[in-house]
């Protein structure tokens, strides 16, 4: 079954115990993958200074899945590091394991990490894997073919999340905002069927709900989609602060692990397809669409988004833009101070080494 990614912007309830959110599991337990199996052929490698794995939590995404590459063809163990990759069939889950220091380590967005930063937990933020770049979508019924045609029309997606940042940007962009619409809250995964009975007339939805509209409704259509919004829903490794301070050298190990699994994606596409597919029981087919609408970035489109710069991609930029939003949604009790959090030294030292030169693949978007 495919893992759900339940929410992108997650509303936390910041009230529990501090660390100890736990919200109600949509998924079953984690399962864990070890990184000890090599490469076959591959030469020994000595134990890390260091034998403790550092766990990772990842779900299902194609810049996050891309760890089961690392893991698989051994580069992990080629950089003389024991990971512990954690997987989480619910994303929302994989949010309350950080927050609760379960892992020391998690695959989430840029948005996802500004809640708990606004509550204090100490968070590193050291790679950037990708941008959304069209899985993100505002899909309309027949008729409707442009956001403006929304006026008065009944739009739905699901409150607090990256999907409604996606709406609201939109409007935004033609000169509307939700008083023009009939906002209708209902959750994500569950606009397909509220479109198929009539009871709506557009949504903004993440994938696999906009393929699975585009192909069930006859004449849907993508009105808007997030690569008109580059820069704004990006996807990082985010550590724990203290695991980054006492650990320098096994998360530079990390990254350079990475950009390793993005050259064998690049030399071996379909095989690193078939990797991704197979951790979320996904068809094969599907996946390489899913991978299309992902922005995978090589290590200098990185290090310029971890650069303090006026362009979309750039961290910096984005994060007045999205703290804000949760800001008005109440999501979050002020926008907390993100500088800190934008640690530069790993992909910057990659670069330096000329790892990470090429994405795994030739994108007709470019990223400014």
């Amino acid at each position: 079954m495919q893992a759900i990614r339940t929410s992108k912007f997650v509303k936390l309830a910041l009230t529990i115990a501090p660390l100890g959110l736990m919200l109600t599991a949509c998924g079953p337990k984690t399962q864990t993958a070890s990184s000890t199996a090599p490469t076959p052929g591959a030469p020994a490698a000595a134990p890390p200074a260091d034998a403790t794995p550092i766990t990772i939590g990842y779900s299902d995404w194609p810049g996050w899945t891309c760890w089961d590459i690392a893991d698989q063809q051994g580069f992990f163990k080629k950089h003389n590091v024991n990971v512990k990759l954690v997987w989480f069939p619910n994303y929302t889950d994989s949010l309350n394991a950080i927050t609760a220091q379960q892992v020391d380590a998690n695959c989430q967005t840029w948005s996802d990490t500004m809640g708990p930063l606004a509550q204090g937990q100490a968070l590193k933020a050291v790679l950037i894997n990708d941008n959304s770049a069209g899985n993100d979508a505002v899909v309309a019924k027949a008729g409707i073919t442009s956001i403006k045609d929304l006026k008065g029309k009944k739009v739905a997606t699901e409150l607090g999340t990256v999907e409604q940042f996606l709406l609201d940007q939109a409007l935004a962009a033609n000169g509307m905002s939700e008083k023009d619409i009939q906002y209708v809250n209902i959750k994500v995964q569950d606009c397909p069927a509220a479109m198929l009975s009539g009871k709506i007339d557009a949504c903004a939805v993440w994938e696999p709900n906009k393929s699975q509209l585009l192909k069930s409704f006859p004449g849907s259509t993508v009105i808007f989609d997030s690569k008109k919004l580059p820069g704004l829903i990006p996807d990082l490794l985010v550590f724990q602060s203290k695991v980054v301070d006492a650990r320098p050298a096994d998360i530079q190990n990390i990254v350079d692990a990475w950009y390793d699994a993005l050259d064998w994606w690049r030399a071996h596409p379909d095989d690193a397809v078939k990797i991704m597919a197979k951790r979320t029981d996904s068809p094969v087919d599907f996946y390489k669409s899913f991978i299309q609408g992902t922005r995978i970035f090589d290590a200098t489109e990185a290090e310029a988004a971890f650069t303090k710069s006026d362009k979309p991609t750039s961290l910096y930029k984005s994060a007045p833009t999205i703290g804000q939003f949760l800001l008005d949604q109440k999501q979050i009790p002020k926008i907390p101070d993100y500088a800190p959090v934008i640690d530069d030294t790993f992909i910057k030292a990659a670069v330096a080494k000329g790892e990470g030169k090429q994405p795994p693949y030739d994108y007709a978007l470019k990223v400014d």
